[in-house]
């Protein structure tokens, strides 16, 4: 079984959602060896790097983060390969659907994992592809991109998904992955009342089904 690390590395350089400087993190050096040890601060949004999103973040009396058992987030998955959209609507997911009812994650792989779309044009799902996968059984949906929607007024991809505890996982790096079935993991931190959190997103080969 092989295991595939499918998260963005933390540091000061690491792009942020449409590069939005404020949304970086900052890495503080408090100690030194030559005091004794080495110790530093990390200060990070929790919608930056790769990700986790909870109800709450979108949804005034959504759960927490720390509301959801560990088993929510792992299971078996699918890395789905889209390619030159724009958008992910319900009509790219339809001739899938056999596959999504096998599943509890759906992982989409987009033109974003070339790296050639600008920050503020990243292919996103949209409302009629979220309304579709909202009525599906899953634990998760994720992305390649640092946003699973761009600029849709009242979030609506975010809220179907998330008033069904589907939760979102953006960030995710996929560019090495090939599509197929995986078993998924990505454990938020035990942050208490949290609208999200970073995550270390991990995929593990399985048997590949057709």
């Amino acid at each position: 079984m092989d295991i595939i690390d499918i998260s963005m590395v933390i540091s000061p350089e690491m792009p942020t959602y449409k590069g939005i400087i404020e949304r970086k993190p900052a890495i503080e050096v408090t100690n030194t060896i030559d005091r004794g040890s080495n110790e530093s601060r990390l200060s990070i949004l929790y919608h930056t790097g790769t990700h986790v999103d909870a109800p709450f973040h979108m949804l005034s009396q959504g759960k927490t983060i720390d509301l959801y058992p560990l088993h929510h987030f792992e299971g078996k998955a699918l890395v789905l390969e889209l390619l030159n959209l724009e958008k992910i609507e319900a009509e790219n997911l339809l001739p899938h659907e056999a596959k999504i009812a096998t599943i509890d994650f759906l992982l989409f792989k987009t033109d974003n994992s070339a790296q050639k779309l600008h920050p503020k044009k990243f292919v996103f799902l949209g409302e009629s592809g979220a309304r579709f996968l909202s009525k599906k059984i899953l634990k998760g949906v994720g992305i390649d991109s640092l946003g699973i929607e761009r600029d849709q007024p009242h979030h609506p991809t975010h809220r179907l998904l998330l008033e069904k505890d589907i939760l979102i996982y953006e960030g995710l790096v996929l560019s090495h992955v090939i599509s197929g079935f995986y078993w998924f993991s990505g454990y938020p931190l035990n942050i208490k009342s949290a609208d999200g959190s970073p995550i270390r997103a991990l995929l593990r080969t399985i048997s590949n089904e057709k």
